[in-house]
């Protein structure tokens, strides 16, 4: 076998493990996506509300902190109720494939 014949092998060997590695690495994202922070994480004085001032301090993984804070808040009492935020249902990203 001549040398470009096992280098053309050997890249083409490299490129089918790359391409199991990252085919591996995004189905394990998929399996374990972000979880949600727990209310006691973000309710930082522990008072059992969580204010915006709190809720602002903890990243977002999309959206900004008003918009996000004023959908959980359903009472619109300017406070998130553990109750709230427990009943809260974050909005799904759509699968890449499905679009």
């Amino acid at each position: 076998m001549g040398t470009y014949t096992t280098r053309i092998i050997a890249v083409t060997l490299l490129v089918i493990a790359s391409s199991q590695a990252q085919a591996k690495n995004t189905e394990s994202n998929q399996e374990n996506p972000r979880q949600r922070p727990c209310f006691s994480s973000i309710d930082t004085n522990g008072d059992g509300d969580i204010d915006l001032n709190e809720f602002s301090s903890h990243k977002l993984p999309h959206g900004d902190h008003q918009t996000v804070f004023n959908t959980i808040d359903s009472d619109k009492n300017g406070i998130i109720s553990h109750e709230e935020f427990v009943n809260h249902k974050p909005p799904h990203r759509k699968n890449r494939r499905e679009e």
